[in-house]
């Protein structure tokens, strides 16, 4: 009892650091993964390298690589296809014949729209993921604070590329109208946003309370360089600049996840070669990612140049990948995803 009142009795840490992988890994590539959006930011806006050259490098060497990531642990896991084939081959079929279908019926301004606004959610959605699983691991789970992080994180997202793209450049994504009158609304609405969560986290510091730093160091790598992109950069340019940060991101929890779950002997016999040579060795895993995003990012820029079809039919892989990541990552749900990640 002594021993109970007297551990009852340390202060508590003012500050906790737990995080999803390690401290290394999480500072360069989950929060530090934002410095290569302001590397992209500053070559694009200082130096004026050209945009073509920033973009096929982010497509073809991470943003192809990432889809190949998922793949890794769905179309190329043996035990998944056996447990998923409703899922997988359904989304594969109708993602793929979604695209050209829109072609046909005279919709390739509405694919393209699909396709950018799904693309954007699912960076939010992905720091979403990252937000909650500090908060899991650092028990930051107040029900108050939980719904506070979702507001903060959601209308610091939204509100620059609104601001951008629906108040001052509607001409950025091809728009006849716009919405000045929503620009004093939107910023107010940021800023009581802003200063009620500061408030918040003062009331937890005052009263002692351990607060989440790295939930805290990912708010501050990715909300500001949310608005310095949409603050400087058209539509074309912001696309390689947020979403290179969401890539690393995405790399980092998939070489974590694989490791964990195909690592072990004999998984190539219940999982399959591919997954089973990715998870042990980080240069497979980069030159298999490589050729599989070269093999048909090279392609599809070029057919989808000529054919409108095929244009619609190579969005499958992106459509694909937007829906399967948001069926593949539920913790909640999937006992063996949360032993792969290390939250069981």
């Amino acid at each position: 009892m002594a021993a109970a009142a007297l551990s009852s009795a340390q202060p508590v840490a003012r500050y906790s650091s737990r995080w999803i992988i390690g401290r290394s890994v999480d500072s360069w590539l989950v929060i530090g993964s934002a410095g290569a959006g302001y590397l992209y930011l500053l070559l694009y806006t200082v130096l004026h390298v050209p945009i073509g050259l920033l973009w096929w490098f982010w497509s073809v060497g991470f943003d192809g690589t990432h889809i190949f990531a998922t793949a890794s642990r769905t179309y190329f896991d043996s035990q998944a296809r056996r447990r998923h084939r409703g899922l997988l081959f359904g989304s594969l079929v109708f993602f793929f014949a979604l695209g050209p279908a829109m072609v046909l019926a005279g919709w390739k301004g509405w694919l393209y729209l699909l396709v950018g606004v799904w693309a954007y959610y699912h960076v939010i959605r992905q720091h979403y993921g990252f937000m909650v699983l500090y908060k899991v691991k650092n028990r930051d789970l107040r029900p108050a604070d939980n719904l506070l992080d979702r507001l903060f994180l959601g209308v610091m997202m939204v509100a620059p590329p609104f601001h951008r793209f629906f108040i001052h450049h509607p001409e950025d994504l091809g728009l006849p109208f716009s919405f000045p009158r929503a620009e004093l609304p939107l910023m107010l609405l940021v800023a009581a946003t802003g200063v009620v969560y500061a408030v918040r986290q003062w009331m937890r510091f005052r009263a002692g309370e351990s607060l989440n730093l790295p939930k805290y160091l990912l708010f501050a790598a990715i909300v500001p360089l949310h608005w310095l992109t949409f603050a400087f950069m058209s539509w074309k340019a912001a696309v390689p600049t947020v979403t290179i940060v969401h890539n690393l991101q995405y790399h980092a929890i998939v070489w974590f996840h694989n490791r964990n779950r195909y690592g072990e002997a004999g998984s190539a016999r219940e999982h399959g070669r591919i997954p089973a040579a990715v998870s042990r060795s980080l240069a497979a895993y980069v030159a298999i990612g490589l050729l599989f995003s070269a093999l048909y990012r090279i392609p599809g820029f070029q057919l989808g140049n000529v054919s409108d079809l095929a244009f619609g039919f190579f969005c499958g892989f992106g459509l694909t990948h937007y829906y399967l990541d948001s069926r593949i990552w539920r913790v909640r749900h999937d006992p063996g995803l949360r032993q792969a990640l290390q939250l069981a």
